[in-house]
């Protein structure tokens, strides 16, 4: 990983705004000391002592504290009890963040989504070149298993109008199924005395951390409005041959649930989620993340990015855990996923649609940080994801990236199958070493980087292909350690520009003197001042000429905050040495 830091940039004049944020009578504290001295701290201070922070082992000496005399959205300086109390290292107030789902689609988006135009049904003829089979007998693979929605689930087996799939039937008959691989949904809960999931349910690899119980059954009202973790685990794990439902892609992996959306969404729910049984469990899936709204800029706060870094650096006994992301769905509002610091992650694999035509997705995001796409639904003659509901049901309604983020989970457990010995980082390299580009070709935006991989900012590297991956897992041998470079830019404190368009350039010289002999994620780490951030356009070129866009502007940003310290990341340049003169580009375009 190559980090480029810190570019200091105005963009015209910064107004302060101020930030409406939601914050709880509830403190995340670290005290230099342990569960006693944490109490007396909190006695001195007129705290209320809550517990030690669940579930972040090795997050040393963090507890919750509540303050007694504050109602309970209030904010309160920090500095106050800091300056009082030489035994607290650290404090953080919380807050209750947006988090949306990334399945149930905002109605006001449905007049942005298109048909399927006609002449897509004709795309994929005879004289397409593919680089993998559609199989010899369709008709023996859609009686392979007697569940009711198994005809349905196009995405593993390609049939009618699908002509292509993820090859997952192949791996099946290689011998993996997902047998001894744990996988956790991360979401609103999930239904787990449900006819097609119960058989796999994992109680050890699921919690309910809204109600902090070990319960993680979603609450049930009258609009169905928690059944997305549900959806979630059965497109991964859906028990065959049961004439239920249908066959979940990895059906013989372990399936859990971490019920942390309904409810405050704090840093310490997200932390505690993303850090739970890190040592048991092997992937995490997470189909949610800031609002897809076009505007805004959110991320991982201090804790959950800890509870990141503990999982990649801890989890799997060492080997890291495997973090999968839906990319987002604000495409049809000029969202760009790099704003979403859950996405841009080095620690997560960002995952977006492909949809039934082979076509990008009204709804899907672009960004620099995608790693590759997995099928989901499209325009509205595309099929959906079938996959099981709540109240004991079945759907064939799953959608948007929520879908294609559980599929990639149970395709990366196929893979832990065939190899349990691969690091996080062995798993993207496996991914950007076999995803298939030739399918999405018609699709614009394919470049090629200096170590000839071909990207998209659409689809990362392509298509998830479960038997590239399982074949080239089994002779894989481990990368090596993985090391940080950092290059200060050449200009830290940058002129103001106007709204007219200029553009100033930015240089960062790589003279060799570190120990990176290939990139994997490249980072900008930016603070940026602005009358509007949505007008902001940045792209880079490595010394290879390779371009990534790494912010494409958003007219319903409207924002005057700005970045500060912000990570944009881009995955465009893996494979490629870092020695020579880099090229950032910034651009404030008034549109």
């Amino acid at each position: 990983m190559i980090w480029f830091d810190l570019i200091y940039l105005v963009l015209a004049i910064n107004l302060n705004a101020a930030s409406a944020e939601n914050y709880q009578n509830i403190w995340a504290v670290k005290i230099d000391g342990d569960v006693y001295r944490a109490k007396d701290v909190a006695r001195r201070n007129d705290f209320e002592f809550v517990r030690k922070a669940s579930f972040l082992d090795g997050f040393d000496n963090i507890y919750i504290f509540r303050r007694k005399d504050l109602p309970e959205h209030h904010r309160m300086k920090r500095q106050i009890l800091q300056q009082n109390d030489s035994s607290i290292i650290w404090l953080e107030q919380q807050r209750s963040a947006i988090r949306v789902k990334r399945s149930i689609l905002p109605t006001s988006f449905e007049s942005n989504r298109p048909g399927l135009n006609d002449k897509l049904r004709n795309l994929w003829d005879t004289t397409q070149q593919f680089m993998f089979s559609f199989g010899l007998n369709q008709n023996k693979l859609l009686h392979r298993f007697n569940d009711e929605l198994w005809p349905s689930q196009w995405h593993i087996h390609s049939s009618g109008f699908s002509r292509f799939d993820h090859g997952i039937t192949r791996v099946w008959d290689m011998g993996f199924t997902g047998k001894g691989i744990v996988v956790t949904i991360l979401d609103d809960g999930l239904e787990w005395n449900h006819s097609d999931l119960h058989a796999n349910y994992d109680h050890n690899a699921s919690y309910d951390m809204n109600d902090d119980d070990p319960d993680p059954t979603p609450r049930y009202d009258l609009f169905n409005s928690n059944s997305h973790g549900t959806r979630c685990a059965g497109v991964v794990s859906m028990i065959p041959q049961n004439k239920k439902c249908g066959v979940g892609a990895a059906y013989h992996a372990r399936i859990g649930g971490i019920r942390c959306l309904d409810g405050d969404v704090s840093d310490i729910v997200e932390a505690n989620s993303l850090a739970f049984r890190n040592e048991y469990i092997d992937i995490y899936s997470a189909s949610w993340g800031p609002s897809d709204d076009g505007m805004t800029l959110d991320g991982p706060k201090m804790l959950a990015q800890m509870a990141l870094e503990r999982g990649i650096t801890h989890g799997r006994k060492g080997k890291g855990n495997i973090y999968v992301w839906a990319s987002g769905n604000g495409g049809s509002r000029g969202d760009n996923c790099n704003c979403d610091g859950y996405v841009s992650s080095i620690y997560t694999i960002s995952i977006n649609s492909v949809s039934e035509s082979g076509r990008f997705p009204w709804y899907a995001e672009k960004c620099s940080s995608t790693l590759a796409a997995a099928f989901s639904s499209g325009a509205f003659s595309d099929k959906k994801i079938a996959t099981t509901d709540i109240h004991n049901t079945c759907t064939r309604e799953h959608s948007g990236t929520s879908a294609a983020a559980p599929l990639a989970a149970a395709i990366l457990a196929l893979v832990l199958e065939a190899n349990p010995n691969l690091t996080w980082r062995d798993v993207q390299h496996l991914i950007v070493c076999t995803s298939e580009f030739s399918p999405l070709l018609d699709e614009r935006g394919w470049r090629q980087n200096g170590a000839g991989f071909l990207y998209n900012s659409r689809f990362g590297f392509g298509l998830l292909m479960a038997e590239s991956l399982v074949r080239m897992a089994i002779r894989w041998d481990p990368v090596p350690e993985k090391y940080i470079c950092v290059v200060q830019a050449k200009q830290l404190f940058l002129q103001q520009i106007s709204t007219n368009g200029d553009m100033i350039r930015v240089y960062f010289l790589n003279q060799g003197d570190c120990s990176i002999e290939f990139l994997e994620h490249v980072q900008v780490k930016i603070t940026l001042e602005t009358t509007k951030r949505g007008n902001t356009r940045m792209f880079m070129f490595s010394p290879k000429d390779t371009l990534s866009v790494l912010m494409y502007p958003r007219n319903k940003d409207n924002s005057m905050e700005g970045f500060h310290d912000w990570n944009l990341t881009s995955v465009h340049y893996w494979g490629e040495k870092p020695v020579g003169l880099w090229r950032l580009y910034i651009q404030n375009r008034c549109e």
